[in-house]
């Protein structure tokens, strides 16, 4: 292994060798989550069965707005038995585009349409065990046409101002990858 200092590019690092794929077998399927068995072989070891979980890519919507700020749901995970702010989010239906996907999770979970999204970066959220990518989109809120249609997803819509965002993700109030993520991305560049 390599221990040399890289640039920001990583110019200086030696191109990965791939892992062959000789298999992958199903184990499990739903519209929301599948489940394999994938028959690898990493370089210089011996084969065996990696789990790998299939889950539709979702988009991220940073959502904000001249004079209020940024827009987070509080809500609550079962799944995790956690609760903290969000931005509006969801998996992106089969043959959707990132910016369809992005106008309607906000509509859908906020009641505000959208204009000038720009894409902001694409990542894995956890490529040890999922396929799944999260696309985020910086988005400016338009016009609130109702409630939310999912209004049931989320206690609360709070409005934050770009100043209040660190303290946040500091204090642990948004507990999910995906936000937070989002978050100190358009912070750092400088995006709010």
């Amino acid at each position: 292994m390599q221990n040399d200092f890289g640039s920001a590019d990583g110019d200086r690092l030696p191109e990965p060798e791939r892992w062959k794929v000789l298999g992958n077998r199903p184990l499990y399927s739903s519209p929301w989550i599948g489940l394999d068995l994938v028959k690898v072989v990493p370089p210089g070891r011996e084969p065996y069965e990696h789990h790998v979980a299939r889950v539709a890519d979702a988009v991220g919507v940073v959502l904000r707005h001249p004079d209020r700020g940024v827009l987070l749901l509080h809500r609550y995970r079962f799944i995790t038995d956690t609760s903290g702010f969000e931005i509006p989010a969801g998996a992106l239906d089969e043959d959707e585009g990132v910016e369809d996907a992005a106008a309607r999770e906000v509509l859908e979970e906020t009641g505000w349409t959208v204009r000038d999204m720009s894409r902001m970066l694409v990542c894995n959220p956890s490529d040890g065990v999922s396929d799944q990518r999260f696309h985020f989109v910086l988005a400016t809120a338009d016009e609130q046409t109702g409630e939310p249609v999912d209004a049931y997803e989320s206690s609360a819509r709070v409005w934050f101002r770009p100043d209040e965002l660190s303290s946040l993700l500091r204090d642990g109030k948004v507990p999910g990858a995906l936000t937070s993520v989002a978050l100190l991305h358009a912070l750092h560049f400088g995006m709010l």
